[in-house]
């Protein structure tokens, strides 16, 4: 016992808890000031993202009347096809069912993939079909929560 009947436990467990106690509040904070930069840098993330889609679809909609050339086409092309994998990829975190989290994974990874490898015959109806079959998901799906979290995002 130390000062007059208090223990020595009691003198350092008092310091300590106001310690933790201070952290444990500022830690809450962070954690709120995390949460809510996470949200700031989803709005920006996804204006970005509609710029992007904005231009591409800008450039296709001008090819039309200025007729660029096929180097123009090609980038036009590979952006218009990532941008699109980009948005399966995210889409395919979004959904609850693992079966359709690694369809749009997949098609996502290959339409981004498709404009870094050569011709090949199946080439072309690979990619349609990686277009369409997550879109006929998207649209078809009867999973309320994942409409929720679509409307959210």
């Amino acid at each position: 016992m130390l000062n007059g009947g208090n223990s020595v436990e009691h003198f350092y467990k008092s310091p300590l808890k106001e310690f933790y106690s201070r952290h444990i509040a500022n830690a809450s904070t962070l954690a709120t000031i995390s949460k809510q930069n996470a949200i700031e840098m989803k709005k920006i993330l996804h204006k970005i993202f509609l710029i992007l889609i904005g231009i591409v679809l800008i450039g296709k909609i001008s090819n039309w009347f200025l007729n660029y050339s096929d180097e123009t086409n090609q980038i036009l092309n590979a952006g218009m096809f990532t941008l699109i994998g980009i948005a399966y990829l995210v889409g395919g975190f979004v959904w609850n069912k693992k079966l359709i989290n690694i369809i749009f994974l997949v098609c996502g990874i290959y339409l981004i993939a498709m404009n870094f490898i050569g011709d090949f015959g199946l080439k072309s109806i690979i990619g349609i079909v990686c277009i369409l079959i997550p879109m006929l998901i998207a649209r078809f799906s009867t999973d309320e929560t994942d409409e929720k979290e679509l409307a959210e995002n």
